[in-house]
C-alpha cells in the first residue's frame, strides 16, 4: 500500500537523543510513524498528534507551507508521493515535539 508523507517532527527527547522523525498516512487512513516508540506498539506521540489534528479539522490534516512555495512547487508535489515528500520537507512546517 502506498502512503504518503503527513508531518515531520523533530524529537529532542528520544533515546539514545534527538532524532527527526516522519509520519505518513495510506489510503485507509492509517497512520505510521518512523520513531522507535511506533514499532513495537503502532502508536506514539507524534502519531497521535497528527491524528489529533485531523479529527479536529473534519479528516484534513492542516499542514503548514512556507509562503516560500510557489504555485509550481505545489502542482509538482501532486504528480506523485515522492515529489510531495520533497515539498512537505522543503516547505512544511516542522513540528517540535
Amino acid at each position: 500500500m502506498t502512503t504518503k508523507l503527513i508531518q515531520v517532527f523533530l524529537s529532542q527527547t528520544q533515546t539514545p537523543g534527538p532524532g527527526i522523525y516522519e509520519v505518513s498516512g495510506d489510503e485507509t487512513g492509517t497512520l505510521y510513524c518512523t520513531c522507535p516508540g511506533f514499532k513495537g506498539r503502532s502508536t506514539c506521540k507524534h502519531s497521535r498528534f497528527v491524528k489529533s489534528r485531523i479529527d479536529s479539522n473534519n479528516g484534513t490534516y492542516p499542514l503548514e507551507i512556507s509562503s516560500r512555495a510557489t504555485e509550481e512547487d505545489a502542482a509538482k508535489a501532486k504528480k506523485s508521493s515522492k515529489d510531495f515528500r520533497e515539498f512537505v520537507i522543503k516547505y512544511g512546517r516542522i513540528e517540535v515535539y
